[in-house]
């Protein structure tokens, strides 16, 4: 193993010990220090942390209990062996209970000392990695880092901000390529379950006859291969947040099945007859309109309002042209410094080309797209348009309004409709710079109706641009 910084104090009040257990610490290419009582080695931990400690269970003044108990206090994940006497093994079971690693029966052989200072050393890494990849990932996904500064975007984060602290349901619509995953986690990782397990299952990408078996695992002869039990992503994620992504591709008989956990917090494994109860927060998203699948038959109801607790409409890049330029900007930021050349710029002319472009695969294709003219662009300092030739395309057109080609199966009149009023309150913001009060009279709404509207699209934030006499105008209304 690697040994690189790793520091292990033997505290015994024998001599002959000490050295034996030094010696073969430092056989092993381990920095050893010893104390030949508790007084002493308490001194020395103080000074110094130590990754493991060895210690008697019996020492002259500070006993080794004690001695457990100030070094958990001051370092928690330093490793405790205690050594012992036969006549004792039942008080170092003890000691394990209140905070010791392992105990080692004397006489005891040098191979199972180190086995087991090799196995403590091992689980503190692995410890301290998991420790430091959560706080990488609490950095990465605290939603003052999502990007944007449009209207869509702040209602975003406000709902962010209210939701994050609650256990509350999540239903996360929008295209694909939107972000909706790491609204998920900045949801999960600004919440108090931020320490625990955040597991993701994209119910699209798994076939219908394995994603019950994902989703609540197997006991061990449920079916031919199934040669162990299994722990499904329910319990994975136990005391923590399930990321459902996709969820209007689930079939039918999981939805119920997904509707019991959700109102009675317990399920049954596939094959098995016990009940498994589980503290999990659900987060869900999908790409298309799920309201409009209820409406088909394809999704159940019961499930549809389990699900939206509290919506958030995530808008498509076009409708936030405003936001592509930051967003230009942090993706070439991203891609220079991981691939450790000088910052680039990106000139006028392709700016403006980027943001007139309808980027129908959204943020993850403008992303891409970055990446491919930082990688590509040599030594150069400056992107420019020729660099970004997706944009340079010319954009489907759209439909005219009212113009709609029916399929012999017809179409959802209140799926179109609907679909029709998220859209023209999305222009309708853009064009308004994110003043409600604009946007609503360019809909020819009363403020109270539009801002009601926005509520139920789970995009009701804050004005923006609205200055001192019309904020009375609305403390009046209000």
């Amino acid at each position: 193993m690697e040994n690189t910084d790793i520091r292990i104090l033997v505290v015994d009040d024998e001599d002959y010990m000490r050295d034996v257990v030094c010696k073969a610490l430092e056989t092993a290419e381990l920095e050893c220090d010893q104390a030949a009582d508790g007084k002493s080695a308490l001194e020395m931990m103080r000074r110094n942390p130590y990754n493991v400690i060895i210690t008697d269970l019996r020492l002259p003044g500070l006993g080794g209990e004690a001695l457990l108990e100030e070094a958990k206090a001051l370092f928690p994940e330093t490793i405790v062996i205690m050594m012992t006497g036969f006549g004792n093994i039942q008080s170092a079971v003890e000691m394990i209970h209140k905070g010791a690693y392992d105990y080692l029966p004397k006489p005891f052989q040098i191979d199972e000392l180190l086995m087991r200072v090799e196995k403590g050393i091992g689980e503190q890494r692995l410890k301290t990695e998991n420790r430091q990849l959560r706080g990488e990932l609490h950095g990465r996904y605290q939603f003052s880092n999502l990007v944007g500064s449009s209207a869509p975007m702040q209602a975003i984060y406000n709902r962010i901000g209210l939701v994050a602290q609650k256990n509350s349901t999540v239903l996360i619509e929008g295209e694909t390529g939107t972000g909706k995953e790491l609204i998920a986690k900045a949801i999960h990782f600004n919440s108090p379950r931020k320490d625990q397990p955040l597991v993701s299952v994209n119910c699209g990408a798994i076939p219908a006859n394995l994603l019950e078996d994902e989703l609540f695992g197997h006991v061990k002869g449920a079916f031919t291969g199934a040669l162990q039990h299994r722990i499904g992503c329910f319990e994975q994620a136990n005391h923590g947040t399930l990321f459902l992504d996709e969820v209007s591709s689930m079939p039918m008989e999981l939805q119920v099945k997904l509707l019991r956990v959700l109102q009675e917090r317990e399920f049954q494994r596939v094959g098995g007859a016990s009940t498994v109860k589980v503290d999990v927060r659900i987060v869900a998203a999908t790409n298309g309109d799920l309201l409009a699948a209820v409406e088909k038959g394809d999704f159940r109801e019961d499930l549809y309002y389990r699900l939206n607790v509290i919506p958030i409409n995530v808008p498509p890049l076009r409708m936030r042209r405003d936001d592509i330029p930051l967003l230009v900007a942090h993706f070439v930021k991203k891609f220079c410094t991981e691939q450790k050349i000088p910052l680039k710029q990106v000139s006028g002319d392709a700016l403006r080309q980027l943001s007139s472009y309808d980027w129908p695969g959204n943020v993850r294709q403008l992303e891409n797209t970055v990446e491919m003219a930082v990688t590509l662009s040599g030594d150069r300092e400056r992107l420019d348009i020729d660099d970004f030739p997706v944009a340079s395309r010319r954009p489907k057109a759209s439909a005219p309004v009212g113009e709609i080609d029916f399929p012999d199966a017809g179409v959802n009149f209140n799926n179109i409709v609907s679909n029709l009023e998220k859209k023209l309150i999305l222009q309708s913001l853009e064009v308004a710079r994110g003043n409600k009060k604009k946007a609503a009279t360019l809909l020819q709404l009363k403020r109270t109706t539009f801002v009601e509207k926005l509520r139920r699209m789970g995009m009701d934030a804050p004005d923006a641009g609205a200055d001192a006499g019309e904020m009375d105008e609305l403390a009046q209304e209000a």
